[in-house]
């Protein structure tokens, strides 16, 4: 039994992880990937977790203002499409058919983006 690794999604025996990776979650070998591509994963990781919640709440919007306007193009067009679905149903509840039926140009560019897919995970 180890420990799972947030930043690839595995779980590893302890043995790959060091003393702070035990704490952050993080296995040695993700660990010596640049800061920056870890910081992309996990900032795709969350905007995904966003449409997992029942309730994307305020302060979620604020974040995904930040985010949108990151510098990773990717980052900010997953967190642009999220944050406007926010604000047009930020309950989790018939979000899909409200966006089908309001909004087709939202509902598209979640599934363009794999976005959907985090909505009935």
């Amino acid at each position: 039994m180890g420990h799972y690794c947030r930043i690839c999604g595995r779980t590893r025996p302890n043995e790959k992880f060091s003393g702070k990776g035990h704490r952050i979650h993080v296995c040695k070998e993700c660990a010596r990937k640049p800061k920056e591509e870890r910081d992309v994963i996990e900032q795709q990781e969350e905007i995904f977790n966003y449409l997992k919640q029942s309730h994307i709440s305020k302060k979620n919007v604020s974040r995904l203002r930040v985010l949108a306007s990151s510098s990773n193009p990717r980052i900010a067009e997953l967190a642009s499409i999220v944050h406007e679905v926010a604000r047009v149903k930020p309950y989790k509840k018939r979000r899909l058919k409200v966006l089908a039926r309001e909004r087709r140009d939202l509902l598209q560019n979640l599934e363009e983006t794999g976005l959907i897919l985090a909505h009935h995970w």
